[in-house]
């Protein structure tokens, strides 16, 4: 394998690797906020602001 192959290789993982974390960031997020709202709705209305 050459220098070339090894640097297409890189960037090729690199931007799948930009392109996959943030979106699985995301999904974990919007679970973590739909937990959090129904701990809320199950408490009723609060005071935080």
């Amino acid at each position: 394998m050459d220098i070339s192959s090894m640097i297409m290789g890189a960037a090729i993982a690199s931007v799948m690797w930009i392109g996959f974390v943030p979106w699985a960031r995301l999904k974990r997020l919007r679970e973590l906020e739909t937990q959090a709202a129904a701990r809320d709705a199950g408490e009723g209305p609060s005071s935080s602001s």
